[in-house]
């Protein structure tokens, strides 16, 4: 399911990126590939943008950047 999809605040695997979006260069410039683990942090009252956090960074994506993101969930 792609990262804009996502309902709960539930740990997550990146499993493809879009690499041609220069949004998600900068996330991956800062370490997030897939394979990584991500948490979502915090929704918007409106849904846009997204809080995630990975590693030790706290990153908030706008939802058409949120849909560059293939992620399956992983159960706590």
């Amino acid at each position: 399911m792609k990262l804009s999809q996502v309902t709960d605040n539930g740990l997550y695997k990146v499993l493809k990126m879009n690499e041609r979006e220069k949004s998600i260069t900068r996330l991956m410039d800062m370490g997030l590939l897939p394979g990584e683990s991500i948490r979502i942090r915090h929704e918007a009252p409106l849904g846009d943008p997204i809080s995630i956090e990975f590693r030790d960074s706290h990153v908030s994506l706008r939802l058409k950047d949120a849909d560059q993101l293939e992620v399956e969930s992983i159960h706590d």
